[in-house]
């Protein structure tokens, strides 16, 4: 007898009822099938699960990593202000801060659940696959993340909150985007959806298994299905159901024969085995308007050989249709969140060095967040060794991969070391026009840096960098001197703060006596005087205005205009 002491969550309870029905046939697993529903059944009601607000438990790490985050784009804003990475550059590092942020919290969204409260509702409900999944719980408890605007670019600034802390004006209008074209895209993709299965239908429906063998000796080569050095799909369970096109050799041991049906315990071996197998496929029979039973494989629905007279095309056509209405659903459900890949990041554990292992080629790149760093050529070993007691540390780096550690360098704790990538990146480049905007005002000088004139048909001229270089503007104050002004410093002169730069002289045409008082800035000049004698001052007044009055021997007069100092 069989016992599986384990968790069985959805993907288990497949494998389950798949080993139940492929050993002990169609009315054995039928009856495990029951049995497991009644149990089902029976402990779902003794749980009682539900869910209110205190199931929705925040990781108290949030806040940190949110600041971490925060501090690292507003380190890429300083420079993209200082003109060292371009508006492509400064927008890719942003949205890959954040989005490797939200990653980070959904993992520790996970770790605070499982060793806090494994028995929490929510936890249970989407780790089973019973209800809801990884990311909608993330939004739930961790942050909502970057959102599509309704053009479909992302929203460099992401929803930092979740639905258990409420948004805030600013996020909710954002998230209305992504709830409005989940509205929208149901409704419009489900009738395309619907339409391309006719018309898969439509063509595929004469592609029916008519004989038991075509006797082609074509086929397909089958390897493991990677993505990089990630497997995604393993050799063994691409290979369940197919037939050898050729005996599979092992040493001196043919582990396979051609014409031979591939089931589990098969393609287990052959998995491990070897690296690649021929099998017979649909597309390499040789039937004439049709398919044979070799070339088809097992009916999926039995797990036999299929039966002769199957409408396999039709089959195919519905089995390629279904799943459009469910990715059309999936946008609905999650509400428009911006889902992207990680590379995998490798990061100090702690203070230490780190050292180059012998055989790693590297050549200087920049990356895409345009900063300087290492792109490994020939794959190698990257080390990692404490600053004090404590096991070193090797991590294996691929081709491709990113190194922001030179050899030999000292590394602070979760300092990055490097980026391992997943699978063959596809260069892509975008041209982008920055303006550098000075704040001074002064000369410009080029140090490093070659310009070159290029002009177009339409005849306009503009400079281009043949290469990178450094722009300085000499800045500083400009005094314009007035007419007349002599300088009394001389050119490539040091001054300090209240030096006299110039001299000017006011030169008066008339003569006379000049007055003027200290602290005014006005400069009189007396051209003309009269001497008056036995003259004599009387005060008048008249309509209640007081002046002086100066009567001379000869019978003049004068109103005197200033008051006399006493």
């Amino acid at each position: 007898m069989t016992f599986y002491n384990q968790i069985v969550d959805k993907g288990r309870l497949k494998k389950l009822v798949a080993w139940a029905y492929r050993n002990y046939g169609a009315a054995r697993s039928s009856q495990v099938a029951d049995n497991l529903k009644d149990l089902g059944f029976r402990y779902a009601t003794r749980a009682g699960v539900s869910i209110s607000i205190d199931d929705l438990t925040v990781p108290p790490t949030k806040r940190g990593m949110l600041d971490s985050a925060e501090k690292e784009i507003n380190s890429t804003e300083a420079k993209y202000a200082r003109g060292e990475i371009t508006e492509v550059e400064r927008f890719q590092k942003v949205i890959d801060t954040w989005n490797s942020t939200s990653e980070e919290l959904k993992d520790e969204v996970v770790r605070n659940f499982r060793q806090t409260d494994p028995l929490n509702s929510v936890y249970m409900m989407a780790f089973s696959g019973a209800r809801g999944n990884m990311s909608q719980v993330r939004q739930l408890v961790g942050m909502r993340g970057l959102m599509a605007d309704p053009q479909g670019q992302i929203i460099d600034q992401p929803i930092k909150t979740n639905f258990r802390e409420g948004l805030t004006v600013t996020e909710y209008v954002i998230s209305s985007y992504g709830a409005r074209k989940g509205l929208v895209d149901t409704a419009l993709r489900t009738a395309d959806s619907g339409y391309l299965t006719r018309r898969l239908v439509d063509v595929s429906q004469d592609v029916i298994v008519r004989e038991i063998d075509c006797g082609t000796h074509r086929s397909l080569k089958v390897t493991a299905m990677k993505d990089g050095e990630r497997v995604k799909i393993a050799l063994g369970d691409r290979l369940l159901g197919r037939v050898l096109a050729e005996d599979v050799v092992v040493g001196d041991e043919i582990i396979g024969s051609r014409n031979q049906y591939i089931d589990g315990d098969l393609a287990a071996k052959i998995g491990k085995s070897v690296e690649s197998v021929r099998v017979r496929s649909p597309l390499t029979c040789e039937a004439a308007r049709s398919v044979c039973r070799y070339c088809y494989g097992w009916s999926l629905a039995t797990g036999r050989p299929v039966d002769l007279g199957e409408a396999v095309g039709i089959i195919a056509a519905q089995s390629i249709g279904e799943p459009g209405t469910q990715l059309t659903m999936r946008t609905f459900h999650t509400g428009g969140v911006f889902t992207g890949e990680v590379a995998e990041q490798i990061k100090a554990p702690d203070e230490g060095t780190v050292k180059w292992g012998k055989g790693l080629s590297t050549r200087k790149v920049r990356t895409r967040h345009g900063e300087d760093a290492f792109q490994v050529e020939l794959a190698g070993d990257l080390i990692w060794t404490p600053s004090g007691s404590g096991k070193k540390k090797t991590y294996s780096v691929t081709p491709g991969s990113v190194l922001f550690a030179a050899d030999g360098d000292n590394v602070e704790k979760e300092q990055m070391l490097a980026e391992v990538t997943a699978a063959k990146s596809t260069r892509s480049t975008e041209r982008a026009t920055k303006d550098v905007s000075t704040d001074l005002a002064g000369e410009v000088f080029f140090a490093n840096l070659i310009a070159e004139e290029r002009t177009d048909r339409q005849g306009n001229t503009t400079h281009i960098a043949q290469r990178g270089g450094l722009v300085w503007v000499l800045s500083g104050e400009v005094y314009n001197l007035p007419p007349g002004a002599e300088a009394v410093v001389e050119n490539e002169d040091t001054v300090t703060e209240g030096t006299i730069l110039a001299e000017t002289q006011l030169v008066s045409v008339n003569g006379g006596v000049v007055r003027y008082q200290p602290e005014s800035r006005e400069i009189d000049i007396i051209t003309a005087s009269v001497l008056l004698d036995q003259a004599e001052v009387r005060k008048e007044s008249s309509a209640g205005h007081e002046q002086y009055v100066i009567d001379t021997a000869a019978g003049q007069q004068f109103f005197v205009k200033s008051y006399p100092r006493h």
